[in-house]
């Protein structure tokens, strides 16, 4: 087997193993929503916005640490002004430095991420109360902590791990968000061109990367296994 088939055959077992069912998601989502306080409120619209954008995490968070050393980069992901240029336009507007490999693509915003925008808006203003920024508005980060820093990277990933395990699903990541998103269009649409759409979604460069979403799932094996069944007893 040659490199890239190998590549191609671990990432469609990381995809296999790594995205939530439809249920699983309501699950996740009812369990965040449902739950009082501003951090519940917070994480519920941050991660409704990686659902319906499909975005990295390095997008919300900014560059992990590596990456921020190699390229000399600030470690700030998106702000307050990049939230409110992204209702004006329409689109998700974020820092080519946070971006995979510094490539950019556009992003456009359904109902829902328009939303998410608003309320992350309206929760960072309400968070903000009583802090003596010396930063302008604008480029305030939209995501705060319980210190009134910025969220980190790890902030966002233990909030995730921690949502999973109240809600009784696997326990993902906030990148298990945009292969659900990928799975979930794929499943719903007749679109002839639909893997060309998740491609340009997601922002793939080649076409393989994201033929590796059409691999059987799940789903698709447990039901394939109960069909073969000679139901001996």
């Amino acid at each position: 087997m040659n490199t890239l088939s190998t590549q191609n055959l671990s990432s469609s077992i990381n995809l296999f193993l790594h995205y939530f069912t439809e249920q699983e998601e309501k699950k996740l989502f009812k369990t965040v929503k449902e739950t009082q306080g501003i951090y519940a409120k917070r994480d519920y619209y941050w991660m409704l916005l990686m659902r319906e954008t499909a975005i990295r995490l390095g997008v919300l968070a900014g560059p992990d640490a590596g990456k921020a050393q190699r390229h000399d980069l600030p470690m700030v992901g998106l702000t307050v002004g990049d939230a409110e240029r992204s209702l004006q336009e329409g689109y998700l507007v974020y820092d080519s430095m946070n971006a995979k490999n510094l490539k950019k693509h556009p992003i456009a915003l359904n109902k829902s991420a328009t939303s998410a925008l608003r309320h992350l808006l309206k929760i960072h203003k309400e968070m903000s109360e009583g802090i003596d920024w010396e930063t302008p508005r604008l480029d305030r980060p939209l995501f705060l902590s319980r210190n009134n820093q910025a969220m980190s990277r790890r902030s966002f990933q233990h909030r995730f791990t921690q949502w999973c395990r109240l809600a009784e699903v696997p326990a993902g990541t906030p990148h298990w968000l945009r292969h659900s998103w990928a799975k979930r269009y794929l499943e719903r649409t007749t679109s002839p061109d639909a893997l060309r759409r998740v491609q340009a979604v997601l922002g793939h460069s080649n076409l393989s990367t994201t033929s590796i979403y059409t691999a059987p799932d799940r789903e698709s094996l447990d039901s394939a296994m109960r069909e073969a069944s000679t139901c001996f007893r």
